[in-house]
């Protein structure tokens, strides 16, 4: 049955074929330039300038917050603090990583995203948590609290 040249499925058609017709390029193929950490840095933070002169000044921020680690030739490690990050930094993959490979000349290069395990302070809540938090930074509390026969 023929195929309409303005139908959707005409479209589809066509994608799949030029999807085939694509040459394809075996991973030894893709340049892998090596560099060193400075060449990251530096065009970490150009990257971090470009996207703040593009109004994204939250993704900016979350790129500035930590530095990036060069683990070996194609790939680097990159924390952040919390979930939340992550996904957003993962939606800005698609721009960034192309930004790195190009300008590195290095197309096997990988990001790897960790939330950073930083330690958070206990809430305090009630009266006895209070006292103990600060019995803990000022251990002669306890004596001001005994001779004044106060609570807490």
């Amino acid at each position: 049955m023929p195929v309409s040249g303005f139908s959707l499925s005409s479209i589809a058609l066509k994608k799949t074929a030029k999807e085939k017709n694509k040459p394809t390029l075996k991973v030894s193929e893709l340049p892998q330039n090596p560099f060193k950490q400075k060449d990251l840095d530096l065009l970490w933070k150009q990257y971090i300038e470009n996207i703040k002169n593009d109004g994204k000044s939250n993704m900016a921020s979350i790129l500035f917050m930590n530095s990036p680690v060069l683990s070996d030739n194609s790939q680097i490690s990159f924390e952040v603090a919390n979930e939340m990050n992550k996904s957003e930094l993962i939606k800005e993959m698609e721009e960034l990583l192309p930004y790195l490979r190009n300008h590195l000349n290095n197309q096997i290069l990988s990001i790897s995203i960790g939330i950073s395990e930083n330690i958070k302070e206990e809430t305090i809540f009630s009266s006895p948590e209070k006292y103990q938090h600060l019995l803990r930074i000022n251990p002669v509390l306890d004596t001001l609290r005994k001779t004044f026969n106060l609570d807490f």
